[in-house]
């Protein structure tokens, strides 16, 4: 099928534009990756799609859940995609389409939905996520050495701020995560007339791209664990692991190899040889940090509650591993009820659900343990204080209430997170005052 055109015109601020086509191209063209990912840039995507191409790019019945398994509940069948929306039987196919972003056109593009949660919900508000690969189908095609964009809906937060200031804490927090900036995307299907979607997020893929970014590497493996109780002991053969971390690289054998003497090693250690040993495995320090914001940020569907929704890194020289956050929306408290709430108040010291054998493991080693608690006080007096958000706050107010013109249903929500009434501004005092009380009974 001969590819549509898929025009992505980009500027710094929205604009009118006629309901009928997409706005010409902007002159501004970003240099850097951090010009594109600066959080209060607005840009603006025009997908057009022909009537056959917007079809094939609707889910199909898939093969569901591939585990029986409590702690692996949210695991896809061998060789698909892992999450909620998977186990349910939710298949996403990629299409052709060209596009135009960053004042450059790009043949032959990869475009389908994403999300699991956020594409069961996305579904009904009509407004659903997208991922665009430059790379898969054009190799080597890039756009300022990034394969992939994405574009999140955010529909899962009112406030239309949790992807952006959570990913923002984590890397004032010294940990590897995501950048982001926000896009306005509209479709067109065939001859139609342009379809406002709204305002989304633009969130950094975790990929060879943003390894090679952060820590100028061009190898090591990129895993993505989903299952409640990581780290176990599954067998020797790889194939019993596949599934469970997910790659994102084609590994090799020895980082295969080093995934399952991990966790055997978590899984077989003695409490001493494990505090003694863990810290050839893991970064400690790092580590600490990263989970010093999780648990700040109480946020269940992670690694501490539903096992999902973060990355690891082998890194290949050290050949510790790294830990980096994803799919944020679900921050700041921002979560069905589960057996960590209330979220503002959730216990700092076990702030994973029970039954997390790696996480109890880890907060019984005293090196782990000193880091974890001094990143805590460290941060409660700087990161975590709530005059920080305030400020943050208020300097992308303008931004998304700018951007959401055209979701009127939406401004409400919004307004009411921004005066402090629900969201962000209403969690951070709260649970900081929480972490600090906590922290005076550690003393």
């Amino acid at each position: 099928m001969a590819a549509a055109l898929l025009a992505v015109t980009v500027q710094a601020t929205p604009a009118q534009r006629s309901p009928s086509r997409p706005q010409a191209p902007s002159p501004r063209v970003p240099a850097t990756q951090d010009a594109l990912f600066s959080p209060t840039a607005v840009w603006t995507a025009h997908l057009r799609f022909t009537p056959e191409q917007w079809a094939a790019i609707r889910p199909i019945n898939g093969a569901g859940g591939g585990s029986s398994s409590s702690a692996d509940w949210l695991q896809g069948a061998e060789g698909h995609r892992n999450g909620w929306g998977v186990v349910n039987g939710v298949e996403f196919e990629y299409v052709h389409a060209d596009l135009e972003f960053a004042g450059r056109t790009f043949r032959d593009v990869a475009v389908r939905y994403k999300g699991n949660g956020t594409y069961l919900s996305g579904r009904q508000a009509g407004k659903i996520s997208f991922k665009v690969d430059l790379n898969k189908y054009v190799k080597g095609q890039k756009l300022l050495d990034l394969s992939t964009l994405n574009f999140h809906n955010m529909i899962a937060d009112p406030g239309l701020m949790n992807e952006t200031l959570a990913y923002r804490l984590y890397r004032d927090a010294g940990v590897h995560a995501s950048r982001t900036a926000y896009v306005k995307v509209s479709v067109t299907i065939g001859n139609q007339p342009v379809r406002d979607h709204g305002l989304f997020a633009l969130v950094e893929n975790v990929d060879t791209n943003f390894i090679e970014a952060r820590l100028k590497l061009q190898t090591g493996a990129i895993l993505k664990p989903s299952t409640r109780n990581p780290f176990m002991d599954r067998g020797t053969a790889w194939a019993k692991y596949n599934q469970t971390y997910d790659p994102k690289t084609d590994l090799t054998e020895a980082e295969k190899q080093r995934v399952i003497e991990f966790c055997q090693f978590v899984s077989r250690a003695d409490d001493r040889d494990f505090a003694a040993r863990i810290g050839s495995y893991v970064d400690i320090e790092a580590f600490a940090r990263y989970m010093a914001v999780v648990a700040w940020l109480s946020n269940p569907d992670s690694i501490l509650e539903r096992g999902q929704n973060y990355y690891v890194y082998l890194h290949p020289q050290t050949r510790k591993l790294y830990f980096m956050p994803w799919d944020q929306d679900h921050s700041f408290g921002n979560f069905l009820r589960t057996s960590l709430a209330p979220y503002e108040t959730s216990n700092i010291h076990v702030p994973w659900a029970r039954g997390v054998r790696f996480l109890e493991r880890m907060n019984a080693v005293p090196a782990y343990r000193t880091a974890y608690l001094a990143r805590m006080r460290e941060f409660s007096t700087t990161l975590f204080a709530p005059t920080r958000f305030t400020a943050q706050v208020a300097e992308l107010a303008p931004v998304v209430r700018a951007g959401l013109q055209n979701e009127p249903a939406r401004m409400s929500a919004f307004e009411r997170g921004v005066a402090g009434q629900t969201g962000i501004l209403r969690f951070a005092p709260a649970r900081t005052r929480s972490v600090v009380e906590q922290l005076g009974r550690t003393q």
